[in-house]
């Protein structure tokens, strides 16, 4: 069978993470076509150490080297690199968030219409098993979700907070909850910078009551659970890191791969032609409630 060739565009921290379960885990199914960082200097390092191509430029790539790319860039750089990638329809995946806002996105959208080209969204914990179970399970409206996601990986960022943690909680949110929020309070320690902190109350439509925390500090300790509760007063728990699911305190599933499960997803959309379980439509609607609530900080 013909492999895959993928091009990996950011093959720093999480773009190392895509292409070690790649080589793990789909080394039958695809073949890594190259990788390109920032500069030369810095794709020449990192290919030699991780034995694969170099790629000389986004320019110079073409579909006779290339069948598929993942964009694991820093986030203002997503909607550039994608445009360029489109218009050489090269089916993508690119990492959250999609783009840096709603019109970005709108405008992603209308060009792989354009050139009919397929792309996933890498929200990976939409791909966690714990979340995947919950939603096959979940047979009653929610009334409230509490979560907190914390992350050791400090310094200052462009990126608020919302947009570059909080958006994994977020975007679970969106895909259990329809309709939309009318009342958003947000807040943060006065310690913290937004790009460090913040604290988020949604009330939707539904009367589904969301709480959502997310730091970032180099000395936090690791926290990253979701506490839901259905109209069944059913407490359903969410252990990310362990990929665990519980109800009423049983232990309904844990373990698993969630990165390796959204590759396989991004394998199949395209060599398949299968949709992705992240849509860039519902990827582009994450990005807008980003933004939506970043507007009310004083960012």
């Amino acid at each position: 069978m013909k492999k895959l060739k993928i091009a990996i565009i950011g093959c720093k921290n999480m773009g190392r993470k895509h292409l070690k379960v790649l080589r793990e885990c789909f080394a039958d199914r695809v073949k890594i076509a190259g990788i390109l960082n920032s500069t030369p200097q810095s794709t020449l390092a990192a290919a030699q150490e991780l034995d694969v191509p170099a790629l000389e430029s986004l320019e110079k790539i073409s579909k006779r080297r290339v069948d598929a790319a993942i964009i694991s860039t820093p986030a203002e750089n997503h909607f550039e690199t994608a445009k360029v990638l489109i218009q050489k329809r090269i089916p993508l995946l690119v990492e959250k968030p999609f783009a840096s806002d709603e019109l970005q996105c709108f405008e992603l959208i209308k060009l792989a219409q354009k050139y009919k080209v397929p792309i996933l969204v890498g929200h990976t914990e939409n791909y966690n098993p714990a979340v995947t179970l919950l939603k096959k399970l979940l047979d009653a409206p929610l009334k409230s979700i509490a979560g907190i996601r914390t992350s050791q990986n400090g310094g200052v960022k462009q990126t608020h907070i919302i947009s570059e943690l909080m958006i994994h909680d977020l975007a679970i949110v969106t895909s259990l909850l329809q309709g939309t929020w009318v009342k958003a309070l947000i807040d943060k320690k006065p310690e913290y910078r937004w790009d460090e902190h913040a604290v988020i109350e949604l009330m939707y439509e539904c009367d589904t009551i969301v709480k959502l925390e997310a730091l970032r500090c180099s000395d936090c300790a690791i926290n990253r659970k979701m506490r839901l509760i259905d109209a069944k007063n059913n407490i359903w728990q969410i252990d990310f890191l362990e990929r665990r699911l519980s109800k009423n305190g049983e232990v309904l599933c844990e373990g698993g791969n969630s990165l390796a499960l959204e590759l396989e997803d991004f394998i199949n959309m395209a060599t398949l032609g299968t949709p992705p379980a992240v849509s860039p439509e519902e990827a582009r609607n994450i990005v807008a409630l980003c933004n939506e609530l970043e507007a009310q900080c004083d960012w």
